[in-house]
């Protein structure tokens, strides 16, 4: 025992200097600012409620401090202010100076219009830090530039703490904070169509069923036969508002507002929205609420050439109109939450909106607006969930949910693709398809911009995605297929359309809605894929394989050449080899290989498979990862602990060898024969035995 007592405080003593995680967490950050408003939000980023007692803000030389308890929701945020108003307009619960525990030091704390600093404050800990205008930090505790700020604008993290500007952006009041939520599902009957095989008649046949209301948000409304429609919809006691871009990229609305006078004139509200002050980049949403019970959203403008009127079989040569899609949603449920979004966005309050006659006083107007009705015919509908979506709320969220969730088909038909989202690298939406195409068979993208017909051919060679370009009829589609769900929006997948400018979409969940707009998209693809690079397939490799036994795996490349090949195991091993085999012990576990496949002229190509090793203990592991970081004390503690062991064993070994009130029982002879020697018990000579005791 006197050996033991040492060696456990040696021991002790070695883990004590092992360095240990906070336990604690810091879950609180600032999410939002407003220093023209005195008003600062903090999120709480943790996956349950948090208090956020014992903390504060400070800008160095006064503080408001949280005294008592306040527990702020997971995911969610509080705004504190001097005063009652809401700076944030609605997007935050606001607390104010004397409210739940939030008191003020006798310092002042006030935010400096032309720039200053704000900490967030556990004890003595700086937890978070924000500098803005004229003022920087060079604690520690910010990186770059310090944030913009402008009067009428709040600032808001869009993304992780990375202590800099680059997550930042300046928010108008009252831009909305839906969110994407899968579970908000609304039961509906869902009534597809494409553009320019309808002619916009299925929206014409919602528009003139209207008998109370029409709301309607676009960034282009062109189409002389709509604006008759309204007209007389609105001379019949139809109540019709229609939200319209101010300023719409490449278009010159004072030819259009001949049009929007003679509406004017027979009753519709006409609000233009956007300008240097507009709360979102582009008013760019294209969908209708009716009635309070059909919402219509599309990918396309309502211009005269997409609403013609007219049903045709799509010819691809010379055709009128846009590749777009279009759903009517009949649920009430669906139809008044679009409803709140768009009486959000109307509101004249927020000083971005602006009545027609307001901006045009002196508009001359048209006589002979004479409404004709468009070609009827039977569309099919089928019962299905709707989920909303929005931007700048979280349609990118949406966008990826759905498309990382397929797994028998991911169809993606699009406008075009953003420069940033050209490289393929980080997260963005073609970097999901083409992780996507390395577990999914059927991984395909259209693109309509003339410009990237090159970057559809680098996906067709370097990914797993059939890409092409498709000249005719124009894409101007966004639409996404991801299994049995249809995503139809307006939402183009560039940065602005994502994150700054108001869109509308909804996810389909349907497998008959997800058929329809399939066999659509198929024919497209089909005709424009003439792809000839050479293409990649796992010809050999079992699903299964036992823990110890030997995976063979081959791939087969559709051209004869040269290649060299890139074995990405699935486990975390790369293996380069000059022939289409591999051989290897996998570990225990579900792996996805994949190979990447390239030729000296630097073309390229890919193949993946699933296959999964079962069997008992694995031996396998990296001893970087186990003595690293905090852990890197770890492997001298099992060495003494170890060591220790051994001491212990050695000494006990020794006093059983020489301990004379040994029992018998435990004592075992070991005698060999020696001449000359004599037994112990002093029997027998000559030959003899030499014996010695061993436990």
């Amino acid at each position: 025992m006197r050996y033991i007592v040492p060696i456990l405080l040696l021991l002790a003593v070695t883990v004590a200097f092992v360095p240990v995680c906070d336990a604690s967490g810091e879950y609180f950050r600032i999410s939002a600012f407003d220093p023209f408003g005195e008003a600062v939000a903090i999120s709480n980023q943790d996956d349950k409620p948090q208090n956020i007692e014992g903390y504060a803000l400070s800008d160095g030389e006064g503080a408001w401090s949280f005294s008592g308890r306040l527990m702020i929701p997971a995911g969610s945020s509080v705004a504190f202010s001097l005063e009652k108003r809401d700076v944030f307009a609605g997007r935050f619960p606001v607390t104010v100076i004397g409210e739940n525990g939030l008191k003020k030091s006798k310092s002042t704390f006030t935010l400096a219009n032309a720039g200053d600093q704000i900490y967030l404050m556990k004890g003595n800990k700086i937890a978070d830090a924000v500098c803005y205008g004229n003022k920087t930090l060079d604690d520690g505790n910010w990186s770059g530039p310090p944030l913009k700020v402008k009067r009428g604008y709040y600032s808001l993290r869009t993304g992780p703490d990375t202590d800099s500007a680059e997550n930042w952006i300046l928010c108008r009041p009252g831009v909305t904070e839906t969110g994407f939520d899968p579970e908000r599902k609304f039961r509906a009957e869902i009534t597809p169509f494409v553009f320019p095989d309808c002619g916009g008649a299925p929206v014409y046949e919602v528009l003139q069923s209207a008998e109370e209301s029409i709301l309607i948000s676009l960034y282009i409304l062109t189409s002389r036969n709509v604006y008759a429609l309204l007209s007389g919809l609105s001379a019949k006691g139809v109540e019709v508002t229609v939200l319209l871009e101010a300023e719409p990229l490449g278009i010159d609305l004072i030819e259009y507002v001949p049009l929007m006078k003679a509406a004017s004139d027979s009753g519709v509200n006409i609000l233009l929205i956007g300008g240097k002050d507009d709360r979102f980049s582009y008013m760019h949403a294209k969908y209708a609420v009716v009635d309070g019970s059909k919402t219509v959203i599309t990918s396309e403008n309502w211009t005269t050439d997409n609403m013609n009127g007219s049903f045709r079989e799509c010819d691809y040569s010379g055709d009128t109109g846009n590749r777009g899609w279009g759903v009517i949603i009949d649920s009430r449920e669906y139809a008044y939450f679009t409803e709140q979004v768009f009486l959000n966005d109307a509101d004249g309050s927020f000083g971005d909106v602006r009545r027609f006659e307001t901006v045009y006083p002196n508009a001359k107007t048209v006589s002979d607006l004479v409404y004709r009705p468009p070609e009827r015919r039977e569309l099919a509908s089928y019962a299905a969930d709707a989920v909303p979506f929005f931007s700048p709320d979280g349609s990118i969220d949406a966008e990826y949910y759905y498309m990382e969730s397929a797994s028998g088909r991911l169809y993606s038909q699009q406008q075009s693709i953003g420069s940033s989202y050209r490289d393929l690298s980080g997260k963005t939406p073609v970097t999901v398809m083409s992780e996507v195409s390395k577990r999914c068979p059927d991984v395909r993208l259209i693109i309509g911009d003339s410009s990237l017909k090159s970057f559809a051919d680098t996906l067709c060679a370097g990914t797993g995605i059939k890409a092409v370009y498709m000249p005719s009829p124009y894409v101007h589609n966004k639409g996404v297929i991801c299994d049995s769900v249809t995503l139809v929006s307006s939402v183009n997948w560039t940065e602005n359309s994502f994150e700054r400018n108001r869109e509308c979409g909804v996810a389909i969940l349907s497998e008959e809605v997800s058929g329809y707009f399939s066999g659509v998209f198929l024919r497209d693809h089909k005709r424009y894929y003439i792809y000839e690079g050479f293409e990649a397939a796992i010809t050999e490799g079992r699903d299964v394989y036992s823990e110890g036994e030997e995976a063979v795996f081959s791939v087969s490349v559709s051209a004869a050449g040269d290649y060299s090949y890139s074995w990405d195991l699935g486990d975390g091993r790369i293996r380069n080899t000059t022939i289409p085999r591999i051989s290897f012990y996998a570990v225990r576990g579900t792996h996805v290989l994949s190979v990447e496949i390239s030729d000296a002229a630097g073309n390229s190509g890919s193949a993946s498979k699933e296959y999964t090793v079962r069997g008992g203990f694995s031996l396998s592991f990296d001893p970087g990862d186990v003595f690293s970081g905090a852990n890197k004390w770890l492997l001298p503690s099992v060495m003494l602990l170890a060591s220790a062991l051994i001491i212990l064993l050695k000494r006990r070994m020794r006093r059983l060898l020489h301990d004379p009130h040994m029992p018998y029982h435990e004592i075992v002879e070991d005698c060999r024969p020696v001449r000359g020697a004599v037994r112990r018990d002093g029997r027998g000579a000559g030959a003899g035995f030499r014996c010695q005791r061993r436990p």
